[in-house]
This record gives C-alpha cells, sequence and structure tokens, in this order.
C-alpha cells in the first residue's frame, strides 16, 4: 500500500482534524459537473479516497467567482491534488470546504499510466489559479492511486477532442455513462431480488431492514428480502455481530442479508426515520465488490436533483412484492424454527441429558436485569419485615385497642384497669403503607366518598358564563384500604391478547396455532388454569430454556400479555367490616388496574403466570407490599 507524499493527509484521519486546514490528495470516486451556487459563486462537489479507506471517500465542495477556475472532472479515476483545504463537520460528517488560499491540480484518468516509468515523470494536468508543479512523489502517487480503484472509467471509447475547453468537457462528462439517468418508464424493470444482483449494475430493492449502523456520516443498512446469494457474506448461527461482538447476529442467517452504504441525502434520513424491522425501497442502488471481495450495495447522491432521498419507507404492504417477501420469511422462520429443534434434541441425545436444557449463558444486558431484580427483591423484603413490624407494634385498622392488646403476649402480665372506660372511644390512628409513594405528594387528600359524590363538574367561560359537565374532570387524592380484588387467583392478573402480525396481510394467513385461542371475546376471558402444581422442576426449567434476547424469531406468531384485574377500595378512615351497608357503599368503589398503569404500580412486566411459577411468586410478593395479608384472609 502506498503512503501519501510528504505532507499530505491521510482520508481515514480526517474525522480527527477537524476544522483544520491541510493538503490533500485523492482518486475520484463521484462527481458533479460545476454549477451555480444559490449566490453569485460558482462550486463542483466530488469525492476523493485513497488507501486508507474502502467506500467513498470524503466530500468535497469548491467555490469560486468564475466557471473556468474550478476543476473539470471528466471521470471517476482522476486523481485531484488540493492545497490549504479545510476540513469542516457538515450533517454528521466530515467534508472538505475550500477557502481563498485553496489550489488544486487534476490529473486525467486517462493520461495516466498504468505502472510508472523509472524516468522523470511528465503528466498531463489541469491547474487552477495559483496552483503549483506537482513533484516526482506526488505523480507517481497519483499514478498508484489511479489504478487502486476498481470503478476506473475506461475512455478507450470515447473522443479525445483536440484543445478540449472547459465547456467542451462539461459536456463530455455529463454524455459520459457515469452520468445517465433511469428512464422512470424502466423503473419496474429495474427492481431486482438480492438473489440476481450483479455487480456493476444500479437495481431497486425492496428489503426488512436487520440493523442500521452509522459511522463518519456514512449510514450502513443491512436489508434483506430473504433470498440467498453466494456472493454475500455468510452469517452463522450463535456467532457474534461483525460490528458488535458483545451480541448475537439476530439474522436471518446464512448469505441473506445485503450490506448498502447510504450517502448525504439518503445516510440522514436513514439514521433519523428508519428502524429495524422496517420494509425500505431503495431506489437506484449501485451494486459492487466489497473489500473483502463481497458483494454490497452504495446509494449516493443523484446528481440531477442533489436533495432527492432515494430511501422511502413502505408502509403499505398490499404490493405483490412485499407480500412475496412475507411468504419468503415466513417459510425461512418455520424451517429455522425446526433446524434449531432438532439441534437442540441431536445435542441432548450425545450428551445423554434429560429433557430439562440447562440454563443459558447470559448476557451483559441479562446479568444487569437479573442484579436489578435481585435489589428490587431485596428492597421489598425489607419494606416486608418493616411492615410486619409496625404491624406489631400499632393497633391494625380493623380491630380496637382492646381487641389487639387480647392478641399480644404482653396482656397476661397487664393488671386488669378498675377505672370505668371513657366516654368516648379513642381515635384509631392511620398508618400509610411506607411501601406506596403517589406522584402527586403535593396534593390535598380528599374522602372517598366525596370524590364519588361528584357526579358533575361546575365550571365557568373565560366570559364568566357558568357551565355543568356531566362527568369529573379533576384529579384527586385520598387514603384507602384495599378490601378485595378480582379474580381470585392472582394467576389471572394477566390476560393474553394476539399480537398483530406482520403476516395479516397476506390472504392465506390464518395465524399459528398458538395464536388461534386468542379470539375476539378472549379480550375478557383469562387463560385456563394448568391444574397442576407438582410440576415445579418442569416450570423452571421453561423459564430457564426461554430465548436468548438476541435469538432469531418472528414477531407474528407470538402473543402479549398485559395486566387486568381490579381492587376493590373503601375510605380509610371508615370502620372496618363485612357488612354492606348504604353508608359503607358510599364510601367504596372498584378501581380497575390494566396494562401501562399496572406496570408502572407493580414495577413487573405482564407474562404467563399459569407457566412462570418464579414470575408469579414475584407477583404475590408484590402485592403483599400493597395489601398486607389480604389473600391470606380471603
Amino acid at each position: 500500500m502506498s503512503k501519501p507524499p510528504s505532507g499530505f493527509a491521510n482520508i481515514s484521519s480526517l474525522s480527527s482534524r477537524i476544522k483544520s486546514t491541510l493538503d490533500l490528495m485523492g482518486v475520484v470516486t463521484d462527481f458533479q459537473p460545476p454549477t451555480k451556487s444559490s449566490g453569485d459563486d460558482w462550486t463542483c462537489t466530488f469525492r476523493l479516497a485513497d488507501f486508507t479507506v474502502y467506500d467513498d471517500g470524503i466530500k468535497v465542495r469548491l467555490f469560486r467567482r468564475n466557471e473556468s477556475e474550478l476543476p473539470v472532472i471528466q471521470a471517476n479515476g482522476d486523481v485531484v491534488i488540493l492545497y490549504n483545504i479545510n476540513i469542516k463537520p457538515w450533517s454528521g460528517m466530515v467534508m472538505g470546504l475550500s477557502g481563498h488560499q485553496t489550489r488544486w491540480t487534476l490529473f486525467p484518468a486517462r493520461s495516466i499510466p498504468e505502472k510508472a516509468s523509472s524516468d522523470s515523470l511528465h503528466l498531463q494536468r489541469l491547474g487552477g489559479p495559483g496552483s503549483r508543479v506537482p513533484s516526482q512523489e506526488e505523480m507517481r502517487y497519483a499514478i498508484d492511486l489511479c489504478n487502486s480503484r476498481g470503478d476506473r472509467t475506461p475512455y478507450d471509447s470515447i473522443p479525445k477532442p483536440s484543445g478540449p475547453t472547459p465547456i467542451h468537457l462539461q459536456k463530455l462528462a455529463a454524455s459520459s455513462p457515469a452520468a445517465s439517468t433511469p428512464v422512470n418508464s424502466e423503473r419496474r424493470e429495474k427492481f431486482s431480488l438480492v438473489k440476481d444482483v450483479s455487480v456493476d449494475r444500479f437495481y431497486d430493492l425492496i428489503g426488512q431492514v436487520v440493523k442500521i449502523y452509522p459511522s463518519n456520516g456514512v449510514v450502513e443498512l443491512y436489508i434483506t428480502d430473504y433470498t440467498s446469494n453466494n456472493s454475500l457474506f455468510s452469517y452463522e448461527w450463535g456467532r457474534d455481530d461483525p460490528d458488535a461482538s458483545d451480541r448475537k447476529w439476530r439474522g436471518p442467517y446464512g448469505k441473506m442479508t445485503l450490506t448498502v452504504s447510504l450517502f448525504s441525502p439518503h445516510s440522514y434520513f436513514a439514521q433519523n426515520y428508519v428502524k429495524d424491522n422496517d420494509i425500505v425501497f431503495l431506489r437506484n442502488t449501485r451494486i459492487k465488490w466489497s473489500r473483502d471481495a463481497k458483494v454490497e450495495g452504495s446509494l449516493h447522491t443523484d446528481r440531477q436533483n442533489p436533495d432527492r432521498v432515494g430511501v422511502t419507507i413502505l408502509k403499505n404492504h398490499d404490493d405483490d412484492r412485499i407480500k412475496d417477501l412475507l411468504r419468503r420469511k415466513r417459510e425461512y422462520a418455520n424451517k429455522f424454527e425446526k433446524q434449531r429443534e432438532a439441534f437442540g434434541r441431536d445435542v441432548n441425545q450425545v450428551l445423554g441429558q434429560k429433557r430439562k436444557e440447562p440454563e443459558p449463558k447470559l448476557s451483559k444486558t441479562q446479568i444487569r436485569k437479573k442484579r436489578k431484580r435481585e435489589r428490587e427483591q431485596e428492597r421489598d423484603a425489607k419494606a416486608r419485615s418493616t411492615l410486619e413490624e409496625d404491624k406489631e407494634n400499632t393497633h391494625p385498622l380493623d380491630a380496637t385497642p382492646d381487641q389487639s392488646d387480647n392478641t399480644d403476649s404482653r396482656s397476661k402480665h397487664i393488671t386488669p384497669s378498675t377505672s370505668p372506660p371513657p366516654a368516648h372511644p379513642p381515635k384509631r390512628r392511620l398508618t400509610l403503607n411506607p411501601n406506596i409513594r403517589t406522584t402527586k405528594p403535593d396534593l390535598p387528600t380528599r374522602p372517598l366518598s366525596s370524590i364519588l359524590s361528584l357526579s358533575t363538574h361546575a365550571l365557568k367561560t373565560p366570559d364568566g358564563i357558568p357551565y355543568t359537565l356531566p362527568f369529573q374532570n379533576i384529579k384527586s387524592r385520598a387514603v384507602v384500604r384495599i378490601i378485595d380484588f378480582h379474580p381470585p387467583n392472582l394467576a389471572d392478573f394477566a390476560i393474553r391478547r394476539k399480537k398483530p402480525s406482520e403476516y395479516d396481510v397476506l390472504s392465506e394467513y390464518s395465524g399459528s396455532s398458538s395464536s388461534s385461542t386468542c379470539s375476539s371475546d378472549h379480550e375478557t376471558s383469562l387463560p385456563p388454569s394448568t391444574g397442576n402444581n407438582n410440576k415445579d422442576d418442569d416450570d423452571d426449567a421453561l423459564e430457564n430454556a426461554s430465548q436468548p434476547e438476541n435469538e432469531y424469531t418472528t414477531d407474528g406468531l407470538t402473543n402479549q400479555w398485559e395486566w387486568r384485574f381490579a381492587l376493590t377500595i373503601e375510605d380509610a378512615a371508615s370502620p372496618p367490616s363485612s357488612s354492606s351497608s348504604e353508608q359503607q357503599a358510599d364510601s367504596r368503589t372498584t378501581l380497575y388496574v390494566t396494562d401501562a398503569d399496572a406496570v408502572f404500580l407493580l414495577k413487573l412486566d405482564a407474562s404467563d403466570l399459569h407457566r412462570r411459577p418464579k414470575a408469579l411468586a414475584a407477583l404475590r410478593e408484590k402485592l403483599f407490599l400493597l395489601w398486607g395479608d389480604l389473600e391470606e384472609r380471603k
């Protein structure tokens, strides 16, 4: 690999030299003819690369008062020397901008030989005002750069004009193959599957995003349409992600994923709007060889319309090409699942193990979650111990002080008092649950009966005209006691709902066998109990054998769980009683807790509590902190 001449910078090092002025030398990988800027100047935009970069390099923009003072690049493969170029940040990437002291020299590719002679070199060059004569070292480096790129445009078939003028060269560059644009009527014919792409061709692609990887202003978009191409990189199951060794590749596995490098303005759009699993349309994608001799794509700036974004997120999946992609994905997912199960059976047979699988190796994220869960359980245990001590040292709300003394072992040693009872019984002391915190501590409390009695809400308009709403529109805070809950089985506090599937657009899709039980009336019903409490080992094995978080799975073939339960509450100041008098009914109500509100209250995610005893035990522990021994007394 050749080194740049003395005093010149490597292009790969420019990201660490922002806001500096330096000398730069590179081979042209993309360019636009000189155009009029928004002001009085003329501008020329192109990209330069050298041996230290494997993409299309750095974007350079030169400004001059006259068009004749700008370089007229003829083709990819031309070599440009820039003296005193300013390195600036622009739209999240590094860019070269000209200044008053910037000078340039251009070596056309058609005048550069394949090898440098041992004698003194004299290369044809075009220089701007004030440019100096290049040194022998610079010209030899120009030869190496020009012959290092595989995308050098052959100019043997282009007629070489005698005495070319800048205007003539500009027209010649505009008529070259590199500047041609596709015809809109052929847009459908340009569409191709990943398996059918060929190098040095332009295609329209439709694929699902596997991963987005931004790097120095360029965004690498990993897409798949679930077709295989032998020239793609092979991702193996269980191996680390090549770009992140701390996580596994999420699939698909095999040679199905195409890496597309996006440049401005496509990179900005993708980095801010495109997400994993989105289905996207990539317009006019160039297919080329990577440095590892693998097929990859690139999407550059549209020369005719520089602001045009060639990435489109496809929200409507009614197109036949998208439906075919989803069918291939479903076939791949089913095949992968069968192969993974067969692999697990083979491993168990070889090792002579039972059906119970060992605990999988935890990732860093899972270890952090486990430690956080252990800290929460330890904190909850301490809070539970504190609550039990408070119950021993204070009178409960559902008993008088005399009744509490009868249950205290120390009452046996207390001499009965002969004084008459007080005229008024002592007021019971309310002890707030220290484990429950409100989000509105500054809001004054109100009796629950007062809150329930407000069936209307009186307001005034800005003009002072009074009006009444037939409902409450206020926030209230109350001190309440939980006296009952529903459903009576804690395992039924979480219900199963069918998760929306991306395959619903397919006419032949009716859901998997596991999700077919989730009918419309299942939203208000509860999952059936297993009826077997003697399978603790099997349940623990089921929990421990869950898939790793980086395992490739299909989102559309699973169910989701959410919290849904009810609490009967009453004013804490009212006397506790099992009777249902009219006075007590005014101070009682049913509080429905669902979905996100339950997650906020419990700090637990809903899951299948019938099949996950550990999750059920964690829920029971949380609810004990909420309502004490209500479950045991019910």
